[in-house]
């Protein structure tokens, strides 16, 4: 015999609760952050983040589902290695591309520790 699956209580909400839910799922349906869209209606930031913690422990909305955006990633740095010698390209001594695209050159390349401690601020 199949064990069946249980099936989760309907949770009676109180008027004030489905007030402040209304306004949650308005905020994400708008994609706004929670803070931003009770300040442009006037609402409490510290009520509405307190009905979405009590909601959200009730069960009625998802811990998921939060209005935030995702992080954008910070780019990282690129290795670089330093040669022995030096070569000029075109009069230009040294050349480094950063991994945004960015061109720096030199005209006077430095020499020794100096470089390697460039190489060390750009690796």
């Amino acid at each position: 015999m199949k064990a069946r699956p249980r099936r989760r209580a309907a949770v009676r909400l109180t008027e004030r609760q489905r007030h402040w839910l209304e306004h949650i799922r308005a905020a994400q349906r708008k994609d706004e952050p929670l803070t931003v869209y009770a300040e442009q209606r006037g609402l409490s930031v510290s009520s509405l983040y307190e009905a979405k913690r009590h909601l959200r422990k009730a069960g009625v909305i998802a811990a998921a589902g939060g209005t935030k955006k995702p992080k954008q990633m910070v780019p990282e740095f690129v290795s670089v290695s330093v040669r022995e010698r030096v070569h000029s390209v075109n009069g230009t001594a040294l050349r480094v591309r950063l991994g945004s695209g960015a061109l720096l050159e030199w005209s006077d390349a430095p020499q020794g520790e100096a470089l390697r401690e460039l190489v060390g601020m750009l690796s």
